[in-house]
């Protein structure tokens, strides 16, 4: 009788735990699925909105900041251009010079003292170098911006005309060593040239605006460390007049690729 009465009670608490459960759980019709899953699908949308318009931005931010330096590097390069051409012309005189002195020189018989015009003796002991416009490219190079620059045949074209100038800049430097260490105290033994030439006078001889007159003549000695110090200086002047031809020319193309790609935005 007592086991009894516990089971009905233990029946009964259980039943009332059942009820208690039942009522505070929500019954599955009641929930508003529909709502949640079109609030939850808003909320994604806006996110995935939030990130497309920030990238948008981004990419166009990018695109005006290439557009920009395309500009600039056109800029640079027409200027460039202008100076290079004035500049190959003047490489150009310096190399038949600097040449008609060796073969005057070779031709003599070693002590002999020859007759040579004074613009030969010019083209001997200018050493120009060429310096383009190129801060625009440098700064590019060292900030990482030149990768906004997406067109690689634009970038390919840049790095070659990069190299191409290390290059000749190295012949122009070894011709200066030979000018200084070599022709310079070669030529002095037999002519004051601080007398005779000024840097306006051998700028001016380069760009073809000299004044020197063209029978106007010096005397020198042919020597074997003369002849051997023209020899080395018409060598590396060949490699600086090709090497600034194809500079030349490759800035031709860089300034035709660039203006196709401003024209094309």
């Amino acid at each position: 009788m007592g086991l009894a009465k516990f089971d009905l009670l233990e029946n009964s608490t259980l039943s009332g735990q059942r009820r208690t459960y039942n009522c505070l759980m929500p019954n599955s019709h009641d929930i508003p699925w529909k709502r949640i899953a079109v609030e939850g699908t808003v909320i994604v949308a806006s996110i995935l909105l939030a990130f497309g318009i920030d990238a948008w931005w981004q990419r166009r931010a990018e695109l005006e900041q290439a557009n920009a330096l395309v500009a600039s590097l056109y800029a640079d390069f027409q200027t460039s251009q202008a100076h290079l051409e004035r500049w190959v012309v003047g490489n150009q005189r310096i190399h038949r010079a600097t040449t008609e002195l060796l073969d005057r020189i070779s031709s003599a018989e070693r002590g002999e003292e020859i007759s040579v015009p004074i613009e030969l003796i010019a083209a001997a002991i200018g050493a120009p170098t060429y310096g383009p416009t190129d801060s625009t490219l440098d700064a590019a190079y060292s900030s990482g911006q030149i990768d906004l620059i997406e067109d690689r045949e634009i970038r390919s074209i840049l790095a070659r005309w990069r190299q191409q100038l290390a290059d000749t800049s190295e012949d122009e430097l070894v011709i200066r060593e030979i000018v200084v260490h070599q022709l310079v105290p070669e030529i002095s033994e037999q002519v004051r040239l601080a007398e005779a030439f000024d840097f306006k006078t051998l700028t001016d001889w380069f760009f073809d605006q000299s004044y020197i007159r063209q029978e106007e003549l010096i005397q020198l000695r042919a020597t074997t460390r003369l002849e051997g110090a023209l020899a080395e200086r018409v060598f590396y002047s060949t490699f600086v007049v090709g090497g600034l031809t194809e500079i030349y020319e490759t800035q031709a193309e860089i300034l035709r690729l660039l203006g196709a790609h401003l024209n094309s935005k």
